[in-house]
């Protein structure tokens, strides 16, 4: 089982977006059995699947040790070999300061995992992580095997860019695993500054080959509900994410890792 979380801390880069397209195309094109988990207190991934917060156990629950034994009856299948451990408002209150004060356990999230991996149900989760260092965060890089990081080509995405490595460097004194499976340029567009912008990172950082074309599509199918790889096929997002998904799950080798 991979576990893979997928962060910045840079908000409005395409987390949400990169984990339904992904999770859609490996439960509807690879057959693969995928949890998804919201760990963002904005709950747009819930909502995204559900419409709303659910009156159920949340990822909020779980870091807090306060959900039931066995981990299926925790989590929500919206499609099929799809499940959800859905987001709540709670999040915003498991700060840093109440993982310190042990209002969250820190390998709470690490220990659901483990349990998932037992149970050879799940052959993917991923992650999607809010903007910033939180109680939730923290828990799925400890939880995490790989992190995609998403991208925007602007000045202060690419200078976000040591930050978030020194967030995941810190990450590794505890997650030793820990690794990034590549940097995501999300929104390209050929114009000068993104062209430049993404010859810099490449230079820096493991780059996936695969960028993902900015398209009004994508906002689209998020009003409807819909992943951007259903609601429009042949859109130039839709296809990038397929190439994207060969990219990461073997069908090509791996950009690097850090």
């Amino acid at each position: 089982m991979r576990a893979i979380a997928i962060e910045n801390l840079k908000g409005g880069v395409g987390k949400t977006v990169t984990t339904i397209s992904l999770a859609h195309i490996l439960t509807e094109t690879y057959g693969k059995r995928v949890l998804v988990v919201d760990c963002d207190g904005q709950c747009n991934l819930t909502r995204f699947y559900l419409g709303e917060v659910p009156d159920t156990v949340t990822l909020a629950e779980v870091l807090e040790g306060n959900h039931d034994p066995y981990w299926m009856d925790n989590v929500i299948g919206v499609k099929p070999r799809l499940l959800l451990l859905p987001a709540s408002q709670e999040l915003y209150r498991l700060d840093l300061a109440a993982l310190r004060r042990g209002a969250a356990g820190l390998t709470a999230l690490q220990d659901f995992l483990e349990a998932v991996a037992e149970d050879g149900t799940v052959d993917v989760v991923l992650f999607d992580c809010p903007p910033g260092f939180t109680a939730a965060s923290t828990a799925a890089l400890m939880a995490a095997d790989e992190i995609i990081i998403p991208v925007l080509m602007d000045g202060f995405s690419v200078e976000g860019m040591t930050d978030m490595l020194l967030q995941v460097s810190s990450m590794r004194e505890v997650n030793p695993a820990l690794r990034v499976a590549g940097v995501l340029i999300n929104q390209w567009h050929r114009c000068p500054a993104v062209t430049e912008g993404e010859r810099l990172l490449r230079s820096m950082l493991p780059v996936f080959r695969q960028t993902i074309r900015r398209t009004d599509k994508v906002p689209e199918s998020i009003f409807l509900k819909a992943s951007v790889v259903d609601y429009s096929v042949t859109s130039a997002a839709s296809r990038d994410y397929r190439l994207l998904c060969q990219e990461i799950f073997g069908e090509v080798d791996y950009c690097g890792k850090i």
